[in-house]
């Protein structure tokens, strides 16, 4: 059973902006870098240090932008390779996503980075806040991606200061990387070419926002 979280996870909001530089507005395949934060209402009671929950970058890749050296800056190293080998045509995906993606804006949502913060960790909300986020781009793309990083090799000497050895630390690495590949599968994220791509309009997302409401629609967090 899940803990009960620091507050009532019904009064978390989302903040959604934009940077761009001033002179981009006529460039509309350009790279759109977004944030999105997710912080308790101030409306609502929440211990100082735990109102902040959650933090997503993302980037919005057009496909009919082609491949530009510098867009990896803004859309990390993965990402460029990744958008030519999912592309078919101009504008379009490629025959092995277009059979299961829904129809929608030749955009990709590009997960850069997700963190949920620690006072909010093990109390179930993590993928529901990802799902309530990615659904903010619903009109304005097609499918998000997200690259799970492999576990980096330990370092060789000393245990660290946790105590563990080497082997230990590779198996806790590899277990964290296994928990995060599950719960995007869980939201209907898809392996696909060394990266987890979901359909923005998928049911999985849709019910990982509406289900995870009812237990706490109820509760009194006074």
């Amino acid at each position: 059973m899940l803990s009960a979280p620091p507050a009532n996870p019904m009064s978390v909001e989302l903040t959604v902006s934009h940077r761009r530089a001033w002179w981009q507005v006529d460039d509309e395949r350009q790279p759109e870098p977004w944030e999105i934060t997710a912080d308790v209402s101030a409306l609502d009671l929440c211990a100082p240090d735990a109102r902040h929950v959650a933090e997503l970058s993302v980037t919005i890749a057009d496909l009919r932008r082609g491949r530009v050296a510098l867009d990896a800056v803004v859309l990390g190293e993965w990402a460029p390779g990744f958008l030519a080998a999912a592309s078919g045509d101009v504008g379009a995906l490629g025959p092995d996503l277009e059979d299961w993606v829904s129809d929608g804006p030749p955009r990709v949502v590009v997960v850069r980075r997700y963190e949920l913060m620690p006072e909010w960790r093990g109390h179930g909300l993590g993928p529901v806040l990802l799902a309530g986020a990615l659904a903010t781009f619903q009109p304005v793309a097609r499918l998000a991606a997200f690259r799970v990083a492999t576990p980096r090799p330990a370092i060789s000497g000393p245990p660290s200061v946790t105590g563990l050895g080497r082997a230990a630390r590779e198996r806790v690495a590899e277990r964290l990387h296994a928990r995060r590949t599950a719960v995007l599968e869980r939201l209907g994220f898809r392996p696909w070419d060394g990266v987890h791509v979901a359909d923005l309009r998928a049911a999985e997302l849709a019910d990982a926002r509406r289900g995870a409401v009812d237990p706490w629609r109820h509760l009194d967090w006074r």
